[in-house]
């Protein structure tokens, strides 16, 4: 939070012109007490007037965020009071906070030594990259927190992998030869997993959660298998990439579980299971399903697996492994913590 006196200016609007306002009362007309949205040089802002001539400005970008308004607001000739635990370490020592609680979260080597590469100085110079009055030295920047947000924010949280598809094409017995353990029910009566069950796993030095999810089906009519159906409809919007598990022989979908791989917008992989029981003719043919994939747009490829013999487990691995992370981290390579510096 940034406390800021005027010291009897009356035009705000020229004083703040970094604040985009978005409510429909103007800055310069807003009565004390009164909330204002916005944002600034990007930045999702609020701000409130707490007396005729002071203002107070909170945002959620962290510490960058908080510098980069109060730079703003000094070149302008105002002097600002930061409030909280801005007011109490410097940017270095926060850094210097954050990657060590960051450091402490991680559950593989990969993701610890990374994490350890950052303490040379080089998210300091990041910070100072974003904040840099030259347009092109802070566009770099956010550029480069776009690119690598998402390999920061998995250094300590798992990529959620859902596991989806009718009941019987497999999904359980695909999660138990993946994990090697015995983690999923497996049983030929439908509706068995009702439940989301999660297993984390390990590929390429990063952090997988595959979840299992009720088989989607129409007409059932057990209320625990209708709600083990609704939370796996709605799992699919909520993770970060999709394996939808197929009976190789089949031939079509069911409408309820089509209509939302529709609507959503991770890459989804379809998993051929059982593709050992396959004629030859079957495994090289065009798959029976693949005209009703027609309207799915996330959907990027398709991979023949067999949950009973392993094979082809270790090309769908690496199918997930490489669409999470589309390219490796260098060592060099300055990894903006969300702590730090937010999400673009």
């Amino acid at each position: 939070m940034i406390e800021l006196q005027l010291n009897g200016q009356a035009d705000i609007a020229s004083v703040m012109q970094g604040f985009q306002v978005g409510s429909p009362c103007a800055l310069a007309e807003a009565p004390q007490g009164r909330i204002l949205f916005g944002s600034w040089s990007g930045e999702d802002v609020v701000i409130v007037r707490t007396a005729e001539c002071c203002w107070e400005i909170n945002c959620h970008g962290g510490t960058i965020a908080v510098h980069r308004i109060c730079r703003d607001l000094a070149a302008a000739g105002l002097q600002t009071d930061i409030q909280g635990s801005a007011s109490s370490e410097t940017l270095e020592e926060k850094i210097e906070r954050v990657t060590n609680e960051v450091l402490l979260k991680c559950r593989t080597r990969k993701a610890a030594g990374l994490v350890l590469a950052q303490q040379d100085g080089r998210l300091l110079k990041f910070a100072e990259d974003l904040q840099s009055e030259s347009d092109d030295r802070s566009r770099s920047a956010r550029q480069h927190q776009k690119r690598w947000q998402s390999v920061a924010q998995h250094l300590t949280r798992p990529w959620r992998v859902a596991i989806v598809g009718e009941p019987n094409v497999g999904k359980s017995s695909l999660i138990n030869a993946i994990a090697g353990l015995q983690r999923s029910i497996v049983s030929a009566t439908p509706g068995t997993t009702r439940d989301l069950v999660e297993v984390d796993i390990v590929v390429r030095g990063w952090m997988f959660r595959l979840i299992d999810t009720a088989g989607v089906r129409t007409g059932s009519d057990s209320l625990p298998e209708q709600l083990g159906i609704v939370q796996s409809l709605a799992l699919l919007g909520d993770c970060d990439l999709i394996c939808l598990v197929v009976d190789a022989s089949g031939g079509r979908f069911e409408s309820a579980l089509m209509d939302r791989l529709k609507k959503v917008e991770v890459p989804i992989c379809v998993v051929r299971n059982k593709c050992d029981i396959l004629s030859d003719s079957e495994k090289t043919g065009v798959p029976l399903f693949a005209s009703s994939l027609d309207s799915v747009n996330a959907m990027k490829c398709i991979v023949d697996v067999s949950a009973k013999t392993g094979f082809g487990i270790s090309g769908l691995l690496t199918w997930i492994a490489e669409t999470a992370v589309p390219e490796e981290p260098r060592t060099e390579i300055a990894l903006p913590f969300v702590e730090l510096f937010g999400v673009v």
